[in-house]
């Protein structure tokens, strides 16, 4: 498990598992939306242990999902304005 601490309020904590930690960072990397295919091609994680990570983020409003518009089958998943509050203050 992973803890992420805010600048904003640094005794809240937001717990998150190691593969989210891992699609959070690439996101924040990134700084583009990315499609589920995308994130699999550059993190080693399952297909399912992607979305299990991108669903824990949305629950905990770090990302945002996109439908995309030229394709409705496909979501595009970017940073949510409330996680550059966090400073990704590392592994704990």
């Amino acid at each position: 498990m992973v803890y992420l601490t805010s600048y904003i309020n640094p005794v809240e904590k937001i717990r998150v598992s190691s593969s989210a930690w891992a699609v959070l960072t690439l996101l924040d990397q990134k700084r583009v939306p990315l499609a589920v295919h995308e994130i699999q091609n550059e993190l080693p994680y399952a297909e399912r242990t992607i979305y299990f990570a991108l669903r824990q983020l949305q629950d905990k409003a770090l990302i945002e999902k996109h439908i995309n518009l030229k394709d409705l089958r496909e979501a595009h998943y970017r940073l949510a304005t409330r996680a550059g509050l966090f400073g990704f203050f590392g592994r704990r």
